[in-house]
């Protein structure tokens, strides 16, 4: 449809171009101001081609995002049934059950009835031997006792080999392992610890692992009973989903520009020299009857106001100042505007002009900012609202208060980002900022709410 009205408007065009070199400059210019619509009409449809190929754009990419989803919630499916595992195996551990797998090292241990077992019953090691979760048993020395196939498959050893091998062979860094068995001794069992490990062949793997600390009846340390499941492709997937939604998120910012810069250089031109043309007709309004005079003066006050729409549309886009003098006079700025157009009273706690940040990490704030005080506008129904920004020196908080009704209970719980109930605001925030290794905090209660954004400083950005 773009393509039909360029065509059809096209030769009206050049018709009135051949015929501009005989008019004077006035009457080009009332025909200039005719023939605006109809430009602007093949702008909008061309903008309109350009946002449906990014609309389809992303449509493919949160497909993209859904299909990680589901490999997510399927991995941690997984994880339950390495939990149910665990529990069965506490459960051995508290009847007094003791594993003999190696042919030549066994651990034997009292349980509640003080009897000593040196082994598993039937059920319970077919359960050792066919879950699909990696379970070992080693002494606190580290010297392996006990291991299933699944363990074996892992890690890509023997079972000869196993028998000889330490438990520090299987972390990256063997400190890992200790602080890890001295959590156990204190606490007497840790769920899902992670850690990186390495295979036999010397591939890295994340992995979650869970372990229990085995006593005797005098509390002494016998060994420790740990199932570890590999989440190297859930970690994969994880980043690639982060990856996918940092491309979404620059692609917003890089769209942002773009709409300020041609409505800065094209849109404001325009109104500008529309303005220019209803001044030279105001010089002439005593002609005009008083009808005429009044519109005269309406079309005069309504291109003010939209140059000035244009102008603050295009700020709020992508607003100079912050890329000029930082984010302290980027948030006054934008607070000081806020408190204008909305009425809410704004008091700032900010650092010295003088102090700046990344420019990725004060965009990501200022775009915080902007979304905490528009949900501080049209839901808590706040009179006032308070920013505040701190730089320490390995991070950075940046508050943002009212003394509003605050956030539901039940709506406060959705705000990690899953459920479209709390809307896309709270999502991008969170998404933003865990681009930088930040996150998001909301607390809020019947006195107020108040969004904090935290982000590590890291040496190479200052």
């Amino acid at each position: 449809m773009s393509a039909r009205v360029s065509s059809c408007l096209g030769h009206d065009f050049s018709d009135r171009n051949r015929e501009g070199h005989h008019r004077s400059p006035r009457e080009r210019s009332g025909e200039s101001l005719r023939t605006a619509p109809d430009q602007t009409e093949i702008r909008v449809w061309e903008r309109t081609a350009e946002l449906l190929k990014v609309i389809e754009t992303l449509k493919l990419e949160l497909s993209d995002q859904r299909r990680l989803a589901e490999d997510a919630e399927r991995r941690a499916l997984q994880a339950e049934e390495s939990r149910r595992t665990l529990e069965v195996l506490r459960n051995c551990v508290g009847q007094g059950i003791a594993i003999t797998g190696a042919p030549d090292v066994s651990i034997r241990m009292s349980g509640r009835t003080g009897r000593q077992l040196t082994g598993h019953s039937r059920d319970d090691r077919a359960l050792f031997a066919e879950t699909h979760d990696a379970i070992i048993i080693t002494t606190p020395k580290g010297k392996f006792v006990d291991f299933n196939q699944a363990w074996l498959d892992l890690f890509g050893y023997t079972r000869e080999e196993a028998i000889r091998l330490n438990a520090e062979a299987m972390y990256i860094h063997p400190e890992d392992l200790h602080r890890f068995q001295r959590e156990v001794e204190r606490e007497g069992s840790v769920r899902e610890y992670g850690v990186k490990m390495s295979s036999k062949r010397g591939n890295e793997m994340y992995c979650l692992v869970s372990s229990t600390v085995l006593r005797s009846a005098d509390g002494d340390v016998l060994g420790y009973q740990t199932i570890i499941h590999d989440i190297t492709e859930l970690k994969r997937a994880d980043r690639a989903l982060r990856q996918l939604n940092g491309r979404l998120v620059r692609s917003q910012d890089e769209e942002r520009r773009r709409l300020a810069r041609d409505l800065h250089d094209g849109t404001a031109p325009l109104l500008t020299g529309l303005s220019m043309n209803l001044a030279v007709l105001e010089g002439s309004a005593h002609r005009l009857d008083p009808r005429a005079r009044r519109a005269l003066t309406e079309c005069v006050a309504l291109t003010k106001q939209g140059a000035v729409e244009v102008r603050t549309i295009s700020y709020l886009l992508h607003p100079p100042l912050l890329e000029e003098l930082g984010l302290t006079s980027g948030i006054s700025w934008y607070a000081k505007g806020f408190a204008q157009r909305s009425g809410i009273e704004v008091e700032l706690d900010l650092p010295p002009m003088s102090v700046r940040f990344p420019h990725h990490v004060e965009l990501a704030l200022f775009r915080v900012v902007q979304e905490s005080l528009a949900n501080v506008h049209r839901h808590s129904g706040s009179s006032t609202a308070r920013i505040g920004l701190i730089r320490g020196s390995e991070q950075t908080t940046l508050e943002v208060s009212d003394r509003g009704r605050g956030i539901a209970k039940e709506m406060l719980s959705k705000t990690d980002g899953t459920s479209g109930a709390v809307g896309v605001g709270i999502a991008g925030m969170q998404e933003r900022l865990e681009q930088l290794g930040g996150r998001l905090e909301i607390d809020s209660d019947c006195q107020g709410t108040t969004v904090r954004a935290i982000v590590p400083l890291y040496e190479e950005w200052l």
